[in-house]
């Protein structure tokens, strides 16, 4: 754990590459309800307006919410990462 925090905080590539994964690995997670939604839409293959709305609702009601809570989580997280370091 100490050599990853003197990675981060040491000026380099070594440091860019430490961080750039952080910040992938934080979107990847904070999109994961996405993610989801993708999947689900893929493999239920609507058909028409309204299948694809009431899939589109479904989604935007029951993890609308947690996606917004990731979206600001993982930006704060992010921040943290470039500004600070882990």
């Amino acid at each position: 754990m100490l050599k990853i925090k003197s990675l981060i905080n040491s000026s380099g590539f070594a440091s860019f590459v430490v961080k750039t994964g952080a910040t992938i690995i934080i979107w990847v997670i904070a999109l994961v309800p996405f993610w989801l939604y993708l999947l689900t839409r893929m493999l239920v293959n609507p058909i028409g307006f309204w299948q694809e709305l009431a899939i589109l609702a479904i989604f935007a009601i029951v993890i609308g919410w947690l996606q917004a809570l990731l979206i600001i989580f993982g930006a704060a997280l992010n921040f943290v990462v470039l500004t600070e370091g882990l």
